[in-house]
């Protein structure tokens, strides 16, 4: 082999060297990739995936707004027939708990005055025989109701009827009022808020 020959077999052994070692190089100072992350999901807020609270249920009334039939018009110093007719309807099947209750039923004048007025005639209770509903009446213008026990799979009524209504010559003119309180027992949710109707209207001798 001819010196120039050899000359250039070597120097391309060194170029090709110096270009290995430049690419070595050049992996090496480059930077690593970062790994890479899943973004975090945040937890789902829709109200289909979210656990709902168990309802709580409401305690409601034993009756509903009381029923009444009045006695019409009663002039001071007389009494009325005996026409007066007082219900007491269940609004659902399960709102009177099987135990004994009771309440009662206060008659006033249109001033409030419980004196001057009275129930007459003897109270005859209609209901079924699962409540073994009782009337008393432990003053002139009280009426008590009481019950043992309730079925809890029917609709309950009590109806009070054979009662009648009279007034002092002090009564006031106007309609009279029924207050409905002192529920007890199984009976202690009271009634349905509103209106009754009066059960009798005083008017003036004539």
């Amino acid at each position: 082999m001819s010196e120039s020959s050899f000359r250039a077999v070597v120097a391309a052994v060194l170029v090709g060297a110096l270009a290995l070692a430049l690419a070595l190089a050049t992996v090496t100072l480059l930077p690593s990739p970062e790994p890479t992350t899943s973004p975090s999901v945040a937890p789902s807020s829709s109200p289909s995936l979210r656990a709902s609270p168990e309802a709580t249920p409401i305690p409601g009334p034993v009756f509903e707004t009381p029923g009444v039939v009045g006695v019409g018009q009663i002039a001071r110093g007389s009494q009325s027939a005996e026409t007066l007719v007082l219900e007491f309807v269940e609004p659902r099947i399960d709102a009177i708990s099987n135990a004994p209750g009771s309440f009662r039923v206060t008659l006033t004048d249109q001033s409030g005055e419980g004196s001057t007025v009275a129930f007459t005639g003897t109270p005859s209770v209609l209901a079924p025989g699962s409540l073994g509903a009782t009337v008393g009446r432990p003053a002139a213008n009280v009426l008590t109701i009481e019950i043992l026990a309730s079925d809890r799979f029917n609709i309950e009524s009590i109806t009070i009827t054979d009662l009648g209504i009279s007034a002092s010559p002090r009564a006031v003119v106007g309609p009279l009022v029924l207050d409905f309180s002192s529920f007890a027992g199984s009976l202690s949710a009271g009634t349905v808020a509103g209106d009754p109707g009066s059960p009798g209207t005083v008017i003036e001798r004539p």
